[in-house]
């Protein structure tokens, strides 16, 4: 009995072993796989991005105040909106029609949507100059000109690192990424801790900062050429065509559930003042060191979560979101709890006096990127299984909402009013977009799609 027992106790004990070793060789295969080695470079792409927007702002707060902050704050959110059209219809077809394509096809098709982006810079170039034509009878602050002048000429290679970067990202090229955004970054603080010495900064020289910089990156890409191009006229049409048919939808959606970010910040100038704009712009800029993790894992998960449905169907795509829905909450909530035991302290330190008491906004607006990461699942989940569509329903509730809150608490709550309609609105549309994404998924079969 007693040889038995011993027996018995050592498989038992042998087992155990070779479980906690499978496991170990399963989290050392995790831990070194190429996944999470893309997954940190884009992360630490997107740090590199957010760190220099900080950056800017802090430079700015300090050295022209609230109200310059406002005033950027304002053009950056016109140049962002081009940013993200070009995004919408150019980047985000090619990230999900790239896999599908190889050889000469493939560099045909990326040299079509090379002659795309060339189009989009014109077009915001004309827009830029409507709205130089709006604010000169009086629309808008007139402090906003100067700035809008400067965007008119540099907006085009501001664009074009921006698409260059998302190509990369598309490609898996990570380090490519990493490279151009460093030298953008090093480039911009130089010249404004340049311009701050000389005691010369100005709203317009930041965005000379930024055109000159992004204008170095992109030269530096066609340098090195790290992916081959091929100009077919006769195809250029055709791709375009492919592309909309994707790229309308994605629109739609983007500008339907965009459209708060864009028009909450001129809502706080029209009803309160520029300086209302700075101080949500302050602290929105916090919030966006959290934002900054959501949009590293998500410039890996959308080309990750179209091959993993190419190739495991329905489980594997479940999986990927899996995956990355833990890691968003546990890294995410733990930014929110961060700064809700620091309060107002981070923003003081960085953006002076004029943002005490902003604690509680910044919480708040913290929250709105918690749940804005989960609609972030929802829409790649989306895209991967090529149904772009869907997510227009849970946008157009989601910006309602927002929309709705924001006029009735803006004029009594501020800048807290308006960070809370953007939770609001953001909840809602996150949890119908997990809603549309399930039932969708349930209606396909368990195969790989081919």
């Amino acid at each position: 009995m007693r040889i038995i027992a011993n027996a018995t106790t050592d498989t038992a004990h042998s087992g155990n072993a070779s479980r906690s070793a499978a496991i170990g060789e399963r989290v050392r295969h995790f831990a070194m796989g190429e996944d999470v080695r893309r997954a940190s470079l884009a992360v630490l792409d997107q740090g590199v991005v957010s760190a220099l927007s900080f950056a800017t702002s802090a430079i700015i707060a300090t050295s022209c105040g609230r109200n310059g902050l406002g005033v950027a704050h304002l053009a950056l959110t016109l140049l962002l909106l081009m940013m993200n059209v070009q995004g919408e219809l150019l980047n985000l077809p090619y990230t999900i029609y790239r896999s599908r394509k190889h050889g000469r096809r493939l560099h045909a098709y990326s040299g079509s949507a090379f002659v795309h982006q060339a189009v989009l810079a014109g077009v915001g170039m004309a827009a830029i100059i409507t709205l130089l034509g709006v604010n000169a009878i009086g629309v808008g602050p007139s402090e906003l000109a100067p700035s809008l002048w400067v965007l008119l000429f540099v907006s085009p290679f501001c664009l074009l690192h921006t698409f260059l970067r998302n190509f990369s990202f598309a490609a898996f090229q990570f380090r490519v990424a990493v490279a151009m955004d460093v030298a953008v970054a090093i480039l911009q603080l130089t010249m404004l801790v340049v311009f701050v010495q000389l005691k010369v900064l100005t709203v317009p020289l930041l965005f000379v900062a930024m055109g000159f910089s992004s204008m170095v990156a992109c030269v530096g890409w066609f340098i090195v050429r790290p992916e081959p191009l091929r100009y077919v006229r006769k195809l250029v049409l055709r791709h375009w065509s492919q592309n909309w048919n994707f790229g309308r939808w994605a629109l739609a959606s983007h500008v339907v559930g965009c459209a708060g970010a864009y028009v909450l910040p001129w809502m706080l100038a029209i009803v309160h003042d520029q300086a209302a704009t700075g101080t949500f712009a302050g602290c929105g800029k916090l919030s966006a060191l959290a934002a900054t993790f959501v949009a590293g894992v998500a410039h890996f998960l959308s080309p990750r979560s179209v091959a993993a449905y190419s190739e495991e169907g329905v489980p594997g795509l479940k999986r990927v979101l899996f995956t990355a829905a833990i890691v968003f909450l546990v890294a995410i909530g733990g930014f929110c709890l961060l700064v809700g035991l620091t309060g107002d302290l981070i923003l003081v330190t960085l953006f002076g006096n004029d943002f005490e008491g902003t604690g509680p906004v910044a919480l708040v607006l913290s929250f709105a990127v918690l749940t804005n990461s989960m609609a972030v699942l929802g829409g790649n989940g989306l895209w991967a299984i090529n149904r772009p569509e869907a997510n227009l329903i849970s946008d157009i509730i989601a910006v309602i909402l927002t929309l709705a809150a924001a006029a009735t608490l803006v004029q009594t709550h501020g800048v807290m009013g308006i960070a809370i309609a953007s939770l609001v609105g953001g909840t809602v549309g996150a949890i119908v977009r997990g809603l549309t994404l399930a039932i969708l998924l349930s209606r396909i079969p368990n195969r790989v799609d081919k």
